[in-house]
């Protein structure tokens, strides 16, 4: 059968008025996309800053035989750590009242001045990001203060006390700051503005399919003059404008949330959320962005309708459909800690991998020609057979009015 264009249009454009008159679909695809991406930035920004951060005056420790060193004792004390009591420090501690327990024991004064060795517990729950922190930093204070006694131990012997330590280890971190907020992003816009692109058409797709067929309206619109090639496409058009829409809206909401942080926060932005704060993604990288978003969505556009067209119900189409959420969720993680060194020609040639792949290459700001390539070129095979794919499902009598 042959396209008729005319026929197309017309289709296409009932489609999409229907479509623009849904309120459900006009949030999902317009309103949910900008909110969701500057949203959750921020939630995930800030809970992982809570999870991690410590702030000494904020933290309650518990040190049992504090009067055994007091000079170590005053140490911790000037770094600020909130000292407090306690009856049963193991269970607070196990219950998060307190985030780190010392035990000195009493013979630590004893064993230091005959010059023997002496073990100090810091107890920890492992469970929690900031007690292990927390466990790490008393680490260190410890650590100083016993450098220090071996130092002076060493110079009232007349001992260099280098000798003990023929080597000093130096880790520099060289990623410049602005590189590290970008490993943040790259971590998690990728995966909601392909999400949002992937699902933005489904509720469209399953309404002019499905949804067709439950109302009792699908069987009159075979019967009229347009072919069935020229239905398909008309709606699948539709479903990809929708996908697109829910696509560049996550972009929309992606370029406001970095104009937004700034003016939110003030001067106290980059304090409150790191460097992440001050990003600004250039016009080209958003220009290749909408080029991936349009073929992604165009890509699971012609699927959906594929596998809405096959349900016999609005419900049996969403439960055909809902895996691909968990679909995008999984590939997600593929390449959600990989950095663009990481990432092998492969990963720009697998479906939804390679959209989610150049995002992260374009968040970092790097646009390679060649991965662009791949990428188009994968994409374009695939879609390609995703809208065979629909065309041979709309075209069959079976499929669509299986009983």
């Amino acid at each position: 059968m042959r396209i008729n264009m005319k026929h197309v249009w017309i289709v296409f454009k009932k489609e999409l008025k229907d479509a623009f008159r849904d309120r459900r679909a006009l949030f999902m695809n317009f309103i949910l996309p900008i909110l969701t991406t500057p949203l959750m930035l921020l939630v995930i920004i800030y809970a992982t800053k809570s999870a991690y951060e410590v702030k000494p005056e904020k933290t309650k420790i518990c040190i049992m035989g504090e009067q055994y060193a007091k000079q170590l004792v005053d140490l911790i004390k000037n770094s600020q750590f909130d000292i407090v009591q306690s009856s049963n420090p193991k269970k607070d501690l196990q219950n998060g009242k307190i985030k780190a327990v010392i035990e000195i024991p009493q013979n630590f004064s004893d064993h230091l001045s005959k010059e023997k060795q002496v073990n100090i517990k810091i107890l920890v729950d492992g469970s929690d990001s900031k007690s292990s922190n927390v466990g790490l930093i008393l680490s260190e204070i410890i650590t100083d203060y016993a450098k220090n006694i071996t130092k002076q131990r060493l110079l009232s012997k007349n001992i260099n006390p280098e000798i003990i330590e023929p080597i000093v280890i130096t880790k520099e971190n060289v990623a410049p700051p602005r590189k590290m907020a970008l490993f943040l992003l790259a971590i998690l816009v990728p995966m909601f503005v392909v999400l949002n692109t992937s699902l933005g058409g489904i509720n469209v797709a399953i309404d002019i399919t499905a949804g067709e067929k439950e109302r009792g309206t699908l069987e009159p619109l075979l019967t009229t003059a347009a072919s069935r090639i020229s239905l398909v496409t008309g709606k699948y058009i539709t479903v990809s404008i929708m996908a697109i829409i829910s696509g560049v809206t996550s972009l929309i909401g992606l370029g406001l949330t970095f104009w937004f942080l700034p003016l939110a926060f003030g001067e106290n932005a980059t304090k409150e959320l790191g460097d992440i704060a001050a990003l600004a993604l250039p016009v080209s990288v958003y220009i290749a962005m909408f080029i991936v978003v349009v073929l992604t969505a165009i890509i699971f556009s012609a699927v959906e309708v594929a596998i809405a067209s096959y349900a016999r119900s609005f419900k049996e189409a969403q439960t055909y459909l809902t895996p691909i959420t968990f679909l995008v969720l999984i590939l997600a993680y593929f390449t959600m800690y990989k950095t663009p060194n990481d990432l092998v020609d492969s990963y720009f040639i697998i479906p939804l991998i390679n959209s989610l792949a150049i995002f992260k290459e374009l968040i970092y700001g790097i646009i390679n020609i060649q991965h662009l390539l791949l990428f188009i070129v994968s994409s374009t095979v695939y879609l390609i057979a995703s809208i065979i794919f629909a065309s041979k499902m709309f075209e069959n009598e079976k499929v669509l009015f299986r009983s």
